[in-house]
């Protein structure tokens, strides 16, 4: 993988793989008044099958990892697609809160499976700046995912019921899992690590978790703005299922511009600065959207949670690399513990986020200055 062009393929191949997650649970949260409607139940039931779909991701980043650095890359990938993918088509065929709940569960672990290798095989490549440069451009693409997502979801329920939306997802994972099969190089060398030392090497291994959870917190408050997006801007400031797509997909453009700037800012500021400046501005955007819900606007409210979000353009990529640069026989499993770390802490702090129904905005708004003050925190603990 030494050409500019090769390159560009690797990435294109690896950002449409992360695709798949953000496209799960981004395209049906137009849907979520309708699904609560069609099932009978409060809309806040339905918010809960984000939190799950965290935690079992979770769970199957946990799997994969270990499957990833001892059966390769590849094949890992494939196993989770194809189980992502047949989740996907039952869902389409689902009729109960029950049912929802259980597909849902079964379609975040193997989509996290499939997932957890992207980074693995970015750690495999490549090291440092240049890793940083490559997950900020997979990032970038990838974003393009959540943006379109919800203008996806809002098309298909214009002219079908919501379960049409898993059927779209499972025809997307079996086409890129075609892809991923005759198009995704072989990287990595199978570890020979006994499996509970490889986790203990992550896990005790100071710098690297400081950065891990500081992603994890940074990541956690963007979670809890995607499962209370539909209230926030279809209940609260009554936006139309139409223009929904708009508001949300805001958000991810600005996050894309953030990404960009920070791949031209890493040239030349070191990397953990970066980040820290990331972390410091949804802090910031945090604390405004406080101030602002006490008299709240969708003027006000809605540039400040764009601010939020985009943040993590300057977390993301910086975090991951700078984490994953310490190891390298074990990046499957050092990227498994990112990816449990940030999904089971979204998943907690979002189950939180689902139980507060309250008519005004303030609550959801302190939750995330707390996963941001945290973040901060867990950036200290890296040095």
């Amino acid at each position: 993988m030494k050409t500019a062009q090769n390159h560009i393929t690797l990435i294109l191949l690896l950002a449409v793989l992360s695709s798949v997650t953000p496209l799960a649970v981004d395209a049906y949260l137009p849907s979520m008044p309708d699904i609560a409607q069609d099932l009978g139940v409060k809309i806040n039931k339905i918010e809960l099958t984000v939190s799950i779909f965290l935690i079992f991701f979770a769970l199957g980043q946990l799997t994969g990892g270990i499957l990833s650095d001892r059966l390769g890359r590849k094949k890992t990938a494939l196993l989770g697609l194809l189980g992502f993918c047949i989740s996907s088509f039952a869902l389409f065929f689902s009729n109960s809160l029950d049912s929802l709940y259980f597909f849902r569960a079964t379609q975040a672990f193997f989509g996290a499976m499939a997932t957890v290798n992207s980074a693995a095989i970015v750690r495999d490549l490549f090291h440092g700046k240049e890793a940083a440069k490559i997950f900020s451009a997979i990032a970038s693409i990838m974003m393009i995912a959540p943006m379109i997502a919800p203008a996806l979801g809002s098309l298909v329920i214009t002219f079908f019921t919501w379960n049409y939306i898993f059927l779209f997802l499972g025809i997307y994972s079996f086409i890129v899992m075609i892809v991923i099969y005759f198009k995704l190089p072989l990287t990595g060398i199978k570890s020979k690590t006994k499996i509970k030392e490889a986790y203990k090497k992550v896990l005790t291994h100071k710098q690297a978790m400081g950065y891990i959870l500081a992603v994890s917190f940074g990541f956690s408050g963007m979670f809890i703005f995607i499962e209370k997006s539909s209230f926030i801007y279809m209940e609260y400031f009554l936006i139309s299922k139409e223009y929904f797509p708009l508001f949300f997909g805001a958000n991810v453009l600005m996050m894309i511009i953030l990404t960009k700037v920070s791949m031209k800012l890493i040239q030349t500021i070191d990397t953990r600065k970066v980040l820290k400046s990331g972390i410091i501005l949804q802090l910031i955007a945090g604390l405004a959207l406080v101030g602002f819900s006490f008299e709240a606007s969708i003027y006000t409210i809605f540039p400040a949670m764009v601010l939020y979000v985009g943040s993590l353009g300057f977390i993301f990529g910086n975090a991951m690399a700078l984490a994953l640069d310490y190891f390298k026989e074990d990046s499957g499993v050092a990227n498994s513990v990112i990816g449990v770390s940030e999904f089971t802490i979204a998943g907690v702090i979002g189950f939180l986020a689902s139980l507060v129904h309250s008519e005004t905005l303030t609550p959801v708004f302190l939750m995330m200055v707390a996963t941001s003050f945290f973040a901060l925190i867990s950036l200290r603990l890296s040095k």
